[in-house]
């Protein structure tokens, strides 16, 4: 069998058009490589820093312009010190490199205060061009999982086929007592070259990114050698066939078509089936009878906060309340009231998830994508659990806060040290990760079973 390899390598680096092939996919996959770990490394960077104290005396200082910093006459107050806390974000796991474009799509940073997020407008998101977002490039697990088929059917084009219409195949079928022997050495040979081009642009993306893995690369390496054993698996069915090499390249770009975008579509309408995403447009009305029922009662949920808090005294000031003390406790009941027609979205994306990683092995391309999302973190079960931990920092952060708001009390660099901090350690789910690498695993031993029963049928001239 050995021999067999070694005559299959001499004879695949001879042929040009292998070279040529061979050499563009692994210039592609480099340059998607460094494309993603450089914006991965810059993400980093730049994109989730660390929440800091917040100095309140300073952020003051700021918007009344530098020459006022040494005066303290104006103290800052509890409700400016909450409103200068920076946004909160979804930290990214050490594979955020295969997939660091679909953070795009995702809300990451998320402002905290006493105010709603939820329907204050002024904490959207920023605007870009949906055309320009759309035709940006693509990460390095898209491109790996649209580019390697290809490269499978290129390099296993017409290597039984072409034989069979020139009559070499029968020469060699009365030479060689089991011709499959070297229909398995030729593809081993071409599975060797398309799996050390993805591996080393695989780990050139990963390398890039300064939160790399071992145990991230070991899973994606894992996946990314069986996914490219399924279409190994798949060429070699159709070399089986009694078909022309240009039919058999067409019937393969036909599998490829279907496993790549039909697939997906009708999975994706089949979870949406299983899950129905909640209407949006019976959310936003829900949304606005919360509002008014709020705002007809806004006295009386202010009176009864104090009320509820006998500790605390309504600032006399002499002239009408500031509107951050006023509103706050409707504020507070509406942002209650809010959360769980909000959440529903997310948890919702998580059932779709969650269904389309059961039946992903049905589209290659599918789980490959998901299997990036995971080992990124931007998965959407592990984002429903961000949202989750937001909202009960969120509650932490308002109970620290809203009674030195409500007592109108001024703010001290003591009480910051004392103020809540974020933490989100949700990692990778091993679990998932194994299960999108046995799915893969199942469907190569599958095909590759087949193929082995059926190998008499290389005898055919």
């Amino acid at each position: 069998m050995m021999q067999l390899i070694a005559i299959e390598w001499l004879r695949f680096k001879r042929n040009s058009l292998n070279l040529w092939v061979t050499g563009l996919f692994l210039l592609v996959m480099l340059a998607s490589a460094v494309w993603s770990g450089l914006a991965a490394r810059e993400f980093r960077q730049h994109g989730t820093a660390a929440p800091q104290t917040v100095n309140a005396m300073s952020n003051q200082a700021e918007m009344h312009d530098a020459p006022k910093a040494a005066d303290h006459t104006p103290k800052a107050n509890a409700f400016a010190a909450s409103a200068a806390a920076p946004p909160l974000r979804l930290p990214a796991l050490s594979g955020l490199a295969l997939s660091v474009r679909q953070l795009d799509f995702l809300s990451t940073g998320i402002k905290i205060s006493t105010r709603s997020r939820h329907t204050d407008g002024r904490n959207s998101d920023q605007l870009f061009n949906p055309m320009l977002h759309e035709l940006g490039m693509l990460d390095f697990a898209t491109v790996f999982a649209l580019l390697t088929p290809l490269m499978v059917i290129a390099l296993s084009y017409g290597l039984v086929q072409e034989d069979r219409e020139s009559g070499v195949w029968r020469l060699v079928c009365t030479q060689m007592s089991a011709p499959w022997r070297l229909v398995c050495a030729a593809l081993a040979v071409r599975y060797s070259v398309v799996v050390l081009t993805v591996f080393s642009s695989s780990l050139l993306a990963l390398w890039l990114d300064p939160a790399f893995s071992l145990e991230t690369l070991v899973y994606w390496l894992a996946f990314a050698g069986l996914y490219t054993l399924v279409w190994f698996g798949i060429a070699g069915l159709f070399l089986l066939l009694p078909f022309s090499s240009g039919a058999a390249a067409i019937g393969m770009l036909g599998v490829w078509l279907v496993l790549t975008f039909a697939g997906p579509a009708l999975l994706t309408w089949a979870a949406d089936q299983h899950a129905p995403m909640p209407s949006r447009l019976d959310s936003i009305i829900a949304i606005r009878q919360f509002q008014e029922q709020n705002n007809q009662q806004r006295q009386a949920l202010l009176t009864q906060w104090y009320s509820n808090h006998p500790d605390l005294q309504l600032p006399q000031t002499g002239k009408e309340l500031p509107r951050e003390i006023a509103g706050l406790p409707a504020g507070l009941v509406l942002d209650q009231q809010i959360r769980p027609v909000m959440y529903r979205f997310d948890s919702t994306r998580q059932g779709q998830f969650e269904f389309l990683e059961a039946w992903s092995w049905l589209s290659p391309a599918l789980a490959a994508v998901q299997m990036a999302d995971r080992l990124a973190g931007i998965d959407a079960p592990r984002y429903a659990e961000y949202i989750q931990a937001v909202n009960h920092f969120e509650d932490q952060w308002r109970d620290y806060f809203v009674p030195k708001i409500m007592s109108d009390s001024a703010w001290s660099d003591e009480l910051s040290h004392d103020q809540p901090r974020f933490a989100f350690a949700y990692p990778a789910n091993p679990a998932a990760c194994l299960s999108l690498i046995a799915g893969q695993a199942a469907l190569a031993l599958l095909l590759l079973a087949v193929l082995f029963f059926s190998r008499r049928r290389f005898a055919k001239a």
